[in-house]
């Protein structure tokens, strides 16, 4: 390979590598405004089968519940 084709590779891989950034930039991003739609509300409560359910919950670092309520109304 001559000098001015290592050129053109080096070029034509940098291009690549942009545009693959730019890719998982986008999907990335795109992902992230979906979340907001998956955090439960009071609408949407876990029901356990002891009668107990979780009304908030707790997301970082892991998910778990931040209040049970065990009794009617009490969420």
């Amino acid at each position: 390979m001559n000098k001015v084709e290592k050129m053109v590779t080096k070029t034509a891989l940098r291009i690549a590598f942009s545009w693959l950034l730019l890719m998982v930039f986008t999907v990335v991003s795109a992902n992230a405004e979906n979340i907001s739609a998956h955090t439960p509300t009071s609408k949407n409560m876990v029901y356990y089968p002891q009668g107990c359910r979780c009304c908030t919950f707790i997301w970082k670092p892991m998910i778990r519940c931040g209040k049970v309520c065990c009794e009617e109304g009490c969420c």
